[in-house]
């Protein structure tokens, strides 16, 4: 498979993931399935198994502290594969960029709303989808792999 063609099916699954957790705060496993086989099979991209390890261990020790999700640490995971050992720092830089933007977004967004109506949506999604930040962070370390002109 064509690296564009692979960039364009991630693309689409990462959007689909990144819906599904802001609508209902859950990362399907379902989804992740498909990542999973996205990126074993059909990633022309080598599979670095380290970088997966090392992702899926650190995110073990966070979620128990209950900092993430298990649905994030498992798609940050999956999406780990085809990022080499040297580039994952660049993976978190940009989750961490997108998920602050997320954060300053989501708290301008809960400011400008009426106090009452804030709390009544707090009760029903509590904290940040963080699947988007994960999406996007991940998403541009793989496309950046490739394509050295970006």
């Amino acid at each position: 498979m064509s690296f564009e063609v692979y960039l364009l099916i991630l693309v689409i699954v990462c959007t689909y993931v990144s819906a599904t957790d802001f609508l209902y705060r859950k990362i399907q496993n379902h989804a992740l399935l498909i990542v999973l086989f996205l990126q074993c099979f059909l990633s022309p991209l080598d599979i670095q198994i380290m970088s997966f390890l090392l992702v899926l261990g650190g995110g073990l020790i966070v979620y128990a502290l209950i900092w993430i999700g298990a649905g994030d640490i498992k798609y940050a995971a999956v999406l780990s594969l085809t990022i080499p050992l040297n580039d994952l720092h660049w993976a978190f830089v940009m989750t961490a960029f997108s998920g602050g933007f997320l954060a300053v977004v989501y708290l301008v967004n809960n400011k400008l709303r009426n106090k009452k109506l804030t709390r009544s949506m707090l009760n029903d999604r509590q904290g940040i989808p963080y699947g988007i930040a994960i999406s996007v962070g991940f998403y541009l370390v793989i496309l950046t792999q490739n394509t050295p002109h970006i």
